[in-house]
């Protein structure tokens, strides 16, 4: 399907992100085959280092839009959303303008991730498998997002509360506003800023979910407690997980920082929270046999490459390990 008018260039975000059926990848394929132009941006986005985060410059991507498709760039942001998605000011707009305008918008803004700002939907932003995504939201806060994580708001954003939903992990540096409220939603968890810089963890093998807090204050609360439970604050320093039995409070914020700085950093962690964390971050899927599902590890891995992570747990959990592509296998040693 290459018709640009039967075309959603949102598909383009969960292209990117690998989770299409094999119809939508068809389509996307078939309409970049029909695109080169575009197609070569798309494969000439430059990777980030790994461990790093990639920025994603909003304004500078718009100005970068309105300079290819020959519009005047201004400085209200707001206003260039307006006229890309069909204001009632710019009717006159071809329809084929606007459909390329957003496909391009959408291009323009991957780099390192996928960034996608819609007026009247909300917005979504995705960190691919092997990479870190650095962002800002439309508020103006901004948020880093762990490989394999996304998150998402609502087109009501800002107007009062300013909700988002996480899958995965990232890190919040949130602009303070008493009278619109910012609130992470994950899994049966809420934390809510009360001005502050903090992470949320909830990947789906992590048996909880999981808050640190680096600057000021976060509300964390249970969604499946009753209304009348009273939220946990977790002040600088402190970290919250969030158990059947309660917020677990400790000060181990140092850890579930590491990844901010491309470190990986386990302590006496389940290989069942060890293997993701490594495959997220060096785009691999690795398995273990069922034998191994005991076996702990602590360690921290910092500029290491994948094969010396490797090395590391062959030594360090005595196993056997074998690669086939991008697919690791681990076994128990022979004795």
């Amino acid at each position: 399907m290459t018709n640009d008018a039967e075309f959603d260039p949102l598909l383009l975000d969960r292209y990117l992100a690998g989770d299409l059926s094999p119809a939508d990848r068809a389509r996307v394929e078939a309409w970049l085959n029909a695109h080169p132009r575009d197609a070569q941006l798309l494969r000439e986005a430059p990777r980030a280092s790994l461990g790093a985060a990639q920025a994603i410059d909003t304004d500078a991507a718009w100005r970068a839009l309105s300079a290819r498709l020959q519009a005047p760039a201004q400085d209200d942001l707001a206003a260039r959303r307006a006229r890309l998605t069909g204001s009632a000011s710019r009717r006159s707009v071809a329809p084929w303008v606007r459909r390329v305008a957003a496909v391009a918008a959408t291009l323009f803004l991957m780099i390192g991730g996928v960034a996608t700002w819609q007026a009247t939907r909300g917005g979504s932003i995705t960190a691919p498998i092997g990479r870190d995504v650095s962002a800002q939201l439309p508020d103006g806060s901004r948020v880093t997002l762990a490989a394999g994580s996304r998150l998402r708001w609502g087109g009501s954003f800002g107007r009062g509360a300013r909700d988002v939903a996480l899958e995965g992990e990232g890190y919040f540096d949130v602009v303070h506003d008493d009278t619109r409220p910012f609130r992470v939603r994950t899994r049966n968890a809420v934390a809510e800023d009360v001005g502050t810089r903090f992470v949320v963890r909830a990947w789906p093998e992590l048996p909880a979910v999981d808050v640190a807090v680096e600057e000021g204050i976060v509300a964390l609360m249970d969604t499946l407690r009753p209304r009348v439970e009273r939220a946990t604050l977790l002040h600088a320093g402190q970290r919250g997980r969030l158990l059947a039995s309660g917020v677990q409070v400790t000060s181990d914020v140092a850890s579930a920082l590491a990844w901010m700085r491309g470190e990986l950093v386990f302590d006496e962690s389940p290989l069942s929270e060890v293997l993701p964390a490594i495959g997220r971050r060096y785009d691999v899927t690795i398995a273990a046999d069922p034998a191994l599902a005991q076996r702990r590890l602590t360690a921290r891995f910092a500029a290491q490459s994948l094969d010396e992570v490797l090395a590391a747990l062959r030594l360090a959990l005595g196993v056997r390990i074998t690669t086939s592509g991008r697919t690791v296998s681990l076994t128990p040693a022979a004795p």
